[in-house]
């Protein structure tokens, strides 16, 4: 009984230091995910660097968050330069965009 109110009491640090990101399901996640894509994207297809991005952060983010969403909105840049390299031609839309935002997240949160 001592051991577990012990591991429990060492466990109380890591789960109060969880933020938003931290507490979010896999599905809560990737819509966050998909919609940060699809902003960075928007941009992107407006001709704008990843670094004239806005980011309005509001101050109480932890770091864990403000790297999640600096990650996230580099993958998007990175995957809409890739499609405009491999397919000059082919436009692809915002809603595709964030599906696949979407749907490779899932899968990566399935292995």
């Amino acid at each position: 009984m001592l051991r577990i109110l012990v591991a429990l009491i060492l466990l109380l640090p890591a789960l109060s230091s969880a933020d938003r990101v931290d507490r979010m399901s896999a599905a809560e996640r990737c819509v966050y995910t998909a919609q940060l894509a699809v902003a960075g994207y928007h941009y992107f297809l407006q001709g704008k660097a990843r670094n004239e991005v806005p980011i309005h952060w509001h101050g109480d983010e932890t770091q864990n968050e403000i790297d999640f969403v600096t990650r996230t909105l580099d993958q998007a840049f990175a995957a809409a330069e890739r499609d405009r390299r491999e397919q000059p031609s082919a436009r692809v839309s915002e809603q595709v965009f964030g599906d696949r935002a979407y749907q490779a997240c899932m899968d990566a949160d399935r292995t």
